[in-house]
């Protein structure tokens, strides 16, 4: 009997006993999360584009075009930028509206039955197979959908052109059409009733030189030059800029566009002060109505009338229809697109000489090195750094936590570092 009391006693001792153990071990490891818990950050991939924001003046060499067109309409027979040979027809003169849209259709419908015709010929269909043709079509419908997506709606045009070609050829030499001569039929009826309906030009405008051709003026033609380009100040550039709506309300009414020989302009901007924008330096650019990214050389650069700012003549050998939409454009020049782990400057510590952060591996605090690929402007309020993203397990790595908060000697894992190679830096700067 006595044994037996004795034995409920231990037993019930004892699991006291485990549990105030459990309590305590749960309560110790409260404490340590409470107490030992640590400001961090993940080391994160981020994608950074270096690049610099203007307004850029493009400027050529120009000719006014003139014609006084009165109470007629014009259209114009070629798109803007287009290569014209000296004589050629760049616009044509209607008595109105309806005529203008009337020939447009008829040289349309002209086309079409061009574009019919060359199907059914015999010198056509006789000497092509199908399953070549069905490719060419395949080949034709990805470079329109690559053309629509990169915003190139000139290549959409032509590529669509020679596509409905290539598939009006797979129809006759597949059997589902045996000629278009009653589609032609059809078409050269329409073009005759339209042609009769309304009456043809009644004048045109043709190029007196060889050169490409815009429909449009802005009332700098005469006074901007590439010549002129070289000496505008940083005040010249911003009243063009300003002042590009007043300047194009003074236009004459004769002026119905411009020619320019060479298809290289001048573009010039104020931007901040860049030690990589240079004389001769080679450099990247793209514009706001525009996806294609355009090669330019650094002509001139010279100091802008701010601190901190300069004036910069480039020169680029492109020429499209987004670079002669508008005299002033939206730009960016280019440098880069950096891959790195993100990492806030303010955590940056030093080991000597040796640039790098602490992260918390376990219950760890240990040293790791990085390699910086670029550095945010801290006075954009981009007080970052990217990091090299590596598999060296000395260096950071992704998703590491990056300790932001001042380390202490005692943080430090033992054997990370010796006390001659502490360098702990509390500011984080270099």
């Amino acid at each position: 009997m006595k044994s037996s009391l004795f034995n409920k006693i231990t037993t019930s001792v004892l699991s006291l006993f485990i549990v105030l153990l459990v309590f305590a071990m749960i309560g110790s490891q409260l404490y340590s999360y409470v107490t030992d818990s640590h400001d961090t950050q993940d080391a994160v991939l981020c994608t950074i584009d270096d690049y610099i924001s203007f307004e850029g003046v493009i400027i050529r060499d120009e000719t006014v075009v003139s014609y006084d067109v009165g109470e007629n309409v014009i259209s114009y027979t070629y798109s803007d930028g287009s290569k014209v040979s000296e004589g050629d027809t760049i616009a044509q003169i209607y008595s109105s509206q309806e005529a203008a849209i009337a020939q447009q259709r008829i040289e349309q419908i002209n086309d079409e039955i061009e574009c019919l015709e060359r199907a059914q010929s015999p010198g056509t269909t006789d000497y092509v197979q199908p399953e070549s043709i069905s490719s060419k079509i395949d080949d034709y419908y990805r470079q329109v959908i690559s053309a629509v997506n990169e915003g190139d709606y000139k290549t959409v045009t032509d590529t669509k052109d020679n596509m409905l070609l290539v598939m009006n050829i797979y129809n006759i030499i597949s059997g589902i059409s045996s000629d278009y001569n009653d589609k032609i039929s059809q078409l050269s009826a329409e073009a005759l009733q339209l042609g009769s309906q309304y009456p043809s030009a009644v004048g045109s405008v043709t190029a007196e030189a060889v050169g490409y051709f815009v429909s449009y003026c802005d009332g700098y033609e005469q006074t901007l030059d590439k010549e002129s380009a070289l000496t505008l100040s940083q005040s010249d550039v911003e009243d063009i800029i300003a002042s590009q709506d007043e300047k194009a309300e003074s236009v004459s009414s004769t002026a119905i566009g411009k020619m320019f020989e060479s298809y290289s302009c001048y573009i010039v901007g104020v931007v901040d002060t860049d030690s990589r924008i240079a004389e001769d330096a080679s450099l990247e650019l793209s514009v706001a109505l525009s996806d294609t990214v355009y090669d330019v050389d650094v002509v001139s650069v010279s100091s802008g009338d701010e601190e901190g700012k300069s004036v910069v003549v480039m020169s680029c050998e492109t020429l499209d229809e987004a670079l002669v939409a508008q005299r002033v454009q939206s730009m960016q020049l280019i440098f880069g697109e950096y891959t790195g782990l993100k990492v806030p400057r303010s955590a940056i510590r030093f080991q000597g000489e040796q640039k790098g952060v602490y992260v918390i591996l376990g219950e760890d605090i240990t040293f790791k090195k990085i390699d910086v690929i670029y550095e945010g402007d801290s006075d954009e309020g981009e007080d970052f750094v990217l990091s090299d993203n590596t598999s060296d397990e000395s260096y950071l790595l992704l998703y590491d936590q990056i300790l932001l908060e001042v380390v202490s000697e005692d943080d430090v894992q033992s054997g990370s570092k010796s006390d001659d190679e502490s360098g702990l830096s509390e500011s984080g700067e270099d």
